[in-house]
């Protein structure tokens, strides 16, 4: 039997899915059973998801590097451990199956987005939260997203563009001006990832909830643009992050291409809300820096 039982307390959201989903398939390969803690998420997915046994001991297996690492089990019982975020750990059909939403949860989003849904759309998942400016994650601004637009879908201004995100305000504030976007606001993360499960051309983060919006909404004919890393700096080399996203998944490099100069508004008013993002960044890390300082001096007397 293998399980990870510190699921819903690692990560969030999108972080369990990579889990249960690693879970399902090293299980599988290796001709076991598998089992979860209760979950909160559960009840929106047609499977039911066994439960494991509190009282059984397990061994741990703790993932060793981030990218893929293939793991074999003798017989006993396991309690996995880490990330595990690579497709490389799937049994693709189990996963799929266990990731289909209940029929009323789709029909519900179908409704209340009709007018999205009713031509040929892209969805464009724009996820910042602790992402903006955080030392670890590679940097992606309004130009990533609006030249993975123009630059890989010729026909996108026939198209739906469907902002989702989790900042939504700063997607109307860059994006507002084109007149086929759609903003999907006041929306959860079941439902928004149920919306991505109908969509199947992608402008992603590289975020884990970005990467299942994807994954879970993909075709044969689909059309993924992603960023060129998830990871920077040192954390980047220390974490080799070469599995995380599938390699049929369009790599998109925004430094090496220009916006053109008819959207010049987009650029002065992007450079500027960026701007006034970093000041304002600097200034709470500077403030921070400076108490931290003022604690260790009282300290010494």
């Amino acid at each position: 039997m293998l399980v990870f039982s510190r699921l819903g307390k690692k990560g969030n959201f999108g972080n369990h899915l990579f889990q249960i989903a690693s879970t399902i398939g090293i299980a599988i390969k290796n001709a076991h059973g598998f089992a979860f803690p209760r979950w909160e998420y559960a009840k929106y997915f047609i499977y039911d998801f066994p439960l494991y046994d509190e009282k059984l001991k397990y061994h741990l297996i703790k993932e060793n590097t981030y990218h893929f690492s293939n793991i074999e089990l003798k017989e006993g019982n396991y309690d996995l451990n880490g990330w595990f975020q690579s497709e490389k750990y799937f049994n693709v059909d189990a996963v799929k199956m266990c990731f289909k939403f209940r029929p009323e949860i789709i029909n519900q989003v179908k409704i209340k987005y009709k007018k999205a849904l009713s031509k040929k759309y892209i969805l464009i998942s724009v996820r910042r939260g602790d992402f903006v400016n955080n030392p670890y994650y590679f940097q992606l601004d309004y130009k990533y997203y609006f030249l993975a637009i123009t630059r890989n879908f010729n026909d996108w201004q026939n198209r739906t563009l469907i902002f989702t995100s989790d900042d939504i305000e700063y997607c109307k504030k860059h994006f507002q001006f084109l007149p086929n976007a759609i903003f999907i606001e006041k929306s959860n993360v079941i439902e928004q990832l149920a919306l991505g499960s109908l969509c199947h051309d992608f402008v992603i983060s590289n975020s884990t909830f970005s990467w299942w919006m994807a994954w879970l909404g993909e075709n044969k004919e689909s059309k993924v643009l992603r960023p060129i890393k998830n990871f920077r700096g040192k954390f980047g080399t220390i974490n080799n992050d070469k599995d995380y996203f599938p390699e049929r998944w369009l790599a998109f490099n925004s430094k090496s291409e220009r916006i053109e100069l008819k959207y010049y508004k987009l650029i002065v008013k992007g450079e500027f809300l960026k701007a006034i993002e970093n000041v304002s960044y600097y200034y709470r890390f500077s403030v921070k820096e400076v108490k931290r300082f003022i604690k260790k001096i009282i300290g010494r007397k």
